[in-house]
């Protein structure tokens, strides 16, 4: 019998509507991130994990996320403003509003970029986890661009924590899985959803206005096998 189980994002807080989650987001993107630069610090990434530990750092002394990256990206950042004067042209059009005319926008003003997701309750489990993608992501082993991790919330209910792996294109579907493969191949058995980057530039979250699904691939490990599936949603 196979040890395959489909992800259920939908149930950490899944009472919050997706205008509520999209300003929570924009807060932690506003408040302070602490960033490793290999190249600057006087820290090893291994004393700048240990100094610097998610269930350690909190929400409240104004945190917003802990962040690593491989590189400095060289990509032309994506034009925020006219992807919302877009959106909102085809908010008010009479088109469908679904992945299809949402990747259409995303191409056309350089928002292509996209993240492997997943949760893990606070403490020792959040703090290892963070480790292994960290490490994996500086060593290559992790083909990603960057990588966060929430710090503790006391107002989150079950003390959950999210660390979001990023690629370049999420309509490179060889990126997606290669990706994912990467994230795997440390030692990371979670249960893993993929969500575009323009979603969030969007604001398009759980319980949104037209039904969307805020991750459009998810990744499932079965034990037995030892190996991991990506299905499309």
């Amino acid at each position: 019998m196979s040890g395959y189980k489909h992800a259920d994002f939908s149930q950490v807080h899944f009472q919050k509507s997706s205008e509520e989650w999209a300003s929570e987001a924009m807060a932690a993107d506003m408040d302070r991130w602490i960033i490793y630069d290999r190249d600057n610090s006087d820290e090893s990434l291994d004393e700048w994990l240990q100094n610097n530990l998610p269930s350690q750092l909190s929400r409240d002394d104004g945190v917003g996320w802990i962040c690593v990256s491989h590189s400095v990206s060289k990509e032309q950042p994506p034009d925020l403003i006219g992807l919302q004067d877009a959106w909102e042209q085809l908010r008010d059009s009479e088109r469908p509003i679904n992945l299809h005319t949402i990747t259409e926008l995303a191409k056309m003003y350089n928002a292509v970029a996209g993240k492997w997701l997943f949760h893990a309750e606070t403490g020792l489990k959040v703090d290892h986890l963070w480790s292994l993608v960290a490490k994996g992501i500086m060593s290559g082993h992790i083909p990603a661009i960057s990588a966060k991790v929430s710090p503790y919330d006391a107002h989150i209910t079950r003390e959950r924590h999210v660390i979001c792996v990023y690629n370049k294109d999420f309509t490179d579907e060889q990126q997606v899985y290669g990706l994912e493969n990467g994230i795997r191949s440390v030692g990371i058995k979670c249960q893993l959803g993929y969500k575009p980057d323009v979603y969030t530039y969007l604001g398009i979250y759980r319980n949104n206005t037209w039904g969307l699904r805020p991750t459009i691939y998810e990744s499932v490990y079965d034990l037995a096998t030892a190996s991991s599936k990506v299905l499309a949603r």
